[in-house]
């Protein structure tokens, strides 16, 4: 899922030429607190709504202050994911987007990403998975091996470490929300299923079903 499907051009942009009070203006008439500076298609950096209150002289150009512009920005070949981590870090409200020739090609919104984010985790109907695992017992082949004996595909997974601990949770979309067969197998081959989502099923009574599972089966 490449950057570049997801730019916006609305809104977002001032001239170099442009002075630092239409910059504000334009700030508070879109509610946003940064803009991208930009002249035929040059993309000279992000300036903060900070920086500007900060003038003395309202009618200055933006072209006096461009030290104190920030140089933020990702190509529109990078992956979707590269964006998610500049936005946290920076907490902008926007990324400009270049092409390989650093030619300026739009912004970013958090909205396109969260657009773009749901489109390449999958949004189709579809039951969600967590496990806890150890550190060495993450083989994602394996756990796909159990859950696709069951007649259940993968749609996406994700993986992170659990702060203050040497354990990881491994976050799994299915293609199914019926998944009691793929919850009972995970159980059988030692797998901590630590809650389960959208499966017509309360997050907090896995183990009772799974116990009541184990009941029947022993009839």
């Amino acid at each position: 899922m490449f950057i570049g499907q997801h730019i916006s051009t609305d809104y977002h942009e001032v001239l170099l030429s442009d002075s630092i009070d239409f910059a504000l203006n334009k700030m508070m008439d879109n509610h946003l607190k940064q803009l991208a500076v930009v002249e035929d298609q040059i993309f000279y950096g992000i300036i903060t709504e900070d920086v500007l209150l900060d003038q003395i002289d309202p009618y200055a150009s933006l072209e006096t202050i461009k030290i104190l512009f920030k140089s933020v920005y990702l190509f529109d070949y990078q992956h979707i994911y590269d964006a998610l981590q500049s936005m946290v870090a920076f907490d902008y409200c926007f990324i400009p987007i270049l092409n390989k020739n650093h030619e300026y090609q739009g912004v970013l919104t958090k909205q396109g990403l969260l657009t773009a984010l749901n489109s390449t985790l999958g949004n189709d109907e579809g039951a969600i998975i967590v496990l806890e695992l150890g550190m060495r017992d993450n083989a994602l082949s394996h756990v796909a091996r159990i859950i696709e004996a069951e007649n259940t595909s993968i749609l996406s997974t994700a993986v992170h470490q659990i702060p203050d601990s040497s354990k990881l949770e491994m976050t799994i979309k299915v293609n199914k929300t019926n998944i009691s067969s793929v919850i009972a197998s995970l159980w059988r081959n030692d797998y901590v299923v630590k809650a389960t989502f959208r499966d017509g099923g309360a997050q907090s009574d896995i183990q009772d079903r799974y116990d009541l599972l184990m009941n029947y089966l022993d009839l």
